[in-house]
């Protein structure tokens, strides 16, 4: 970086023939209408009016090259800000927007002065593209920029406005009650906020946002049995979540019919922790309407909500394990062990492309062990947990060769194992090639410490599926295994 900060008029910008987002301009009023062609010209216009307001934000320089031949500076980096500032300075010259539109911006400049001199950085040509990489290629593992997903731009409108919706309540909540649990993990955040913010759905639920003590543990439970029902609903059907649940009757008229045998059969199963339900005429004993927020409120009938949501936003949380309705009892005085995930809780399948082919086999054990792990199934289904955990290991690691490279090589792992069938072979491919394969330290630690001794944390699980009448894992075993590094490693394998 050998740039400098100048002030230059905007008379001495010229827009960059070669912008990558549209096709090579053959002079500057040609250069801009391909680019107001390629952004959009209501998108130019939003631009505009967001720099007449509020100016050039101070921490995104102009990136210009001086050009000899034209004897003006080039704009590699801001082409969209310096081309919003001409239309503002000289919207005449913009003929090639239809007269309405040059009314328009001719209106809105009258609002204000537009910068004639703008803070430029002039460096060569090799820097500028430099910054251009960086700021355009993506997160590219750290180096780049790294867009906020939904769920932190909701956070940062909540931590600035102190307005909460429906979908970071859902997920600060479930946070609270379960261990940390994120419930993205199972749906995204968007999705939470359309489906659940239905307002049969959340009339049904007995959720409100303007009361956080109706987002009680019970509630939650169901929101994330929901939440796993409905992913497995869409991937029986082989379509995305989105598709299936898009719109508001179609989520009214799958879900609700849920919703209430859910709740009647968390009535049955859970009559003395929820009460007594609305004894009708006929003698039957219902728990939906009128009825469903008695049976999904809080059975000690605390109502800290608001306190606990404060505490933290001020970046206290602590509260967050004496109060977890989803805990096994023999874990309710196990000390810091209750804020250690059940089983598979945690497992982050977000990234995966329900479309990709190569994901369909990893992310179809994720929905499972997701269902196993919230459910806390692992001490009824011992056998089917542990084909569930040994089918992540192989299926993460077979995925995992199908998205990496060999380091300093042009080929995939998947290249090199493609024709071995055994997982115990897989493995041992994977400990002779680690350090090519698993660039990240900590997670060939973790690779090691599991799988450095196969016949202790995974040949068990073999004994299990090929002899089941003679060899049984215990619940607790199945449970700590993936607390040993697993649930880490499966996470990166499935995530990067």
């Amino acid at each position: 970086m050998s740039g400098t900060t100048q002030k230059i008029n905007i008379n001495d910008l010229v827009n960059y023939y070669e912008n990558p987002r549209h096709a090579v301009g053959d002079s500057e009023k040609d250069t801009l209408e391909k680019l107001f062609d390629a952004v959009g010209v209501q998108y130019m216009l939003n631009l505009a009016e967001d720099i007449q307001v509020h100016g050039l934000l101070g921490n995104q320089q102009i990136v210009v090259v001086y050009s000899e031949e034209l004897r003006k500076y080039v704009v590699y980096e801001g082409n969209r800000r310096v081309a919003a500032i001409k239309l503002l300075l000289y919207p005449d010259s913009f003929d090639f927007l239809d007269r309405s539109t040059i009314e328009k911006v001719k209106r809105l400049a009258q609002g204000g002065n537009p910068p004639s001199e703008i803070d430029c950085y002039v460096t060569d040509e090799d820097d500028a593209f430099f910054i251009m990489e960086r700021l355009h290629s993506g997160e590219d593992k750290g180096r780049g920029t790294k867009q906020w997903t939904s769920k932190e731009k909701e956070v940062f409108k909540v931590r600035q406005s102190h307005e909460k919706n429906l979908s970071y309540l859902i997920y600060f909540y479930i946070k609270k009650y379960f261990d940390e649990f994120d419930i993205t993990t199972i749906i995204p955040f968007t999705t939470i906020q359309r489906i659940f913010n239905n307002r049969e759905v959340k009339r049904e639920i007995g959720l409100d946002t303007s009361d956080e003590s109706s987002f009680t543990p019970l509630r939650m439970q169901l929101i994330i049995d929901a939440s796993n029902w409905i992913v497995t609903e869409a991937g029986a059907s082989g379509v995305a979540v989105t598709r299936m649940f898009n719109k508001a009757r179609t989520i009214e008229d799958k879900l609700l019919p849920w919703i209430r045998d859910y709740i009647n059969s968390t009535s049955t199963d859970n009559a003395s922790v929820q009460g007594e339900g609305h004894e009708e005429e006929d003698g039957s004993n219902t728990a939906t309407g009128q009825n469903v927020q008695a049976l999904l409120s809080d059975s000690d009938g605390n109502n800290s909500s608001q306190q606990d949501s404060d505490n933290f936003e001020n970046g206290n949380n602590s509260d967050s394990s004496n109060r977890n309705s989803g805990s096994d009892d023999s874990n309710a005085n196990s000390g810091s062990s209750r804020n250690l995930p059940y089983f598979f809780q945690g497992l982050d399948y977000s990234r995966l492309d329900p479309n990709d082919a190569r994901t369909h086999g990893v992310s179809a054990v994720c929905r499972e062990l997701h269902l196993f792990s919230n459910r806390r199934l692992v001490s009824q289904y011992p056998i089917a947990s542990t084909f569930l955990a040994r089918s992540i290991i192989e299926q993460a690691l077979i995925y995992y060769s199908k998205t990496h490279y060999i380091q300093g090589q042009n080929h995939l792992i998947w290249e090199r194992i493609k024709t071995i069938t055994k997982l115990s072979s897989i493995i041992s491919h994977y400990k002779r090639n680690l350090n090519n394969y698993i660039p990240d330290a900590t997670q060939r630690q973790y690779f090691m410490s599991l799988f450095g001794n196969y016949e202790d944390n995974v040949d068990p699980l073999n004994w299990v599926i090929h002899r089941p009448a003679d060899f049984q894992l215990d619940a607790n075993t199945l449970i700590e295994l993936p607390r040993k590094g697993l649930l880490a490693l499966i996470n990166y394998l499935i995530s990067t």
